[in-house]
């Protein structure tokens, strides 16, 4: 496990890295609520499609209190172009963009049935990508909430994260995350936080931290794992 120092570091480092990319031209203010001492901001990019089937758009919220940054959380929306052509091409579709997107995709095709994919409702699915909270304030996590709700609540969708404890990023020491010292513990324990915070729900029958939320016409995943480990070839077999 990380240093506390480390830790704050990295929060400082991501938070002003996440800032620096949301001052992008790309971004445009959706609105701005003040509340007390803090200010919440929300911008939110163009939709760009990389394949004409399916497009996306990056969204973030800002947390500040004068010039200090509190907190900053970042997600992507997705929408099908068109019709939506199933969750296999979204899988494609999301491998063209990044890692995280990808490995969401995956996600879906193992924990909900084949007609209940959550884009097959017309809403969009949102990915929450990170939160990184700099500086403690009482009123982040009500703020966060409230600006989540606020700019998705009109097209619905349904809402999945993957909790991982930022300490943990990567390996320490050449082992394993999942291996290490503490690990489960501080993974439940940020799940909890989630459910008390914004409301998520484990997806079941997974171990790698996948939560979900619905906030329009949301169909749940399975109670069972869907499609079975690996039944697909890699994208190097194809």
């Amino acid at each position: 496990m990380r240093s506390r120092n480390w830790i704050l570091e990295r929060r400082a480092a991501l938070a002003a890295e996440m800032i620096e990319d949301s001052r992008s031209s790309e971004f445009r203010k959706l609105f701005s609520v003040e509340a007390g001492e803090l200010v919440t901001t929300c911008r939110r990019s163009a939709f760009f499609s990389d394949d004409e089937v399916f497009k996306y758009r990056d969204v973030v919220i800002t947390c500040r209190r004068g010039t200090i940054v509190h907190a900053i959380a970042k997600l992507r929306e997705w929408e099908a172009c068109g019709e939506f052509t199933g969750g296999r091409e979204f899988v494609f579709s999301a491998d063209a963009v990044s890692q995280s997107d990808y490995e969401s995709a995956e996600m879906l095709m193992d924990h909900w049935d084949e007609f209940d994919h959550p884009m097959e409702t017309g809403e969009p699915l949102i990915i929450f990508e990170r939160l990184v909270i700099a500086v403690a304030h009482p009123d982040i996590w009500t703020e966060i909430t409230s600006a989540i709700d606020k700019a998705f609540k009109r097209g619905g969708g349904t809402m999945v994260l993957k909790a991982f404890p930022l300490e943990w990023e990567g390996s320490a020491d050449g082992m394993p995350v999942v291996d290490e010292p503490q690990f489960g513990r501080r993974l439940a324990a940020m799940k909890r936080l989630y459910k008390r915070q914004l409301g998520m729900e484990d997806v079941p029958e997974n171990e790698d931290g996948w939560m979900w939320k619905a906030i329009g016409r949301s169909v749940p995943p399975s109670p069972k794992r869907a499609r079975q480990a690996n039944p697909w070839p890699s994208d190097l077999e194809l």
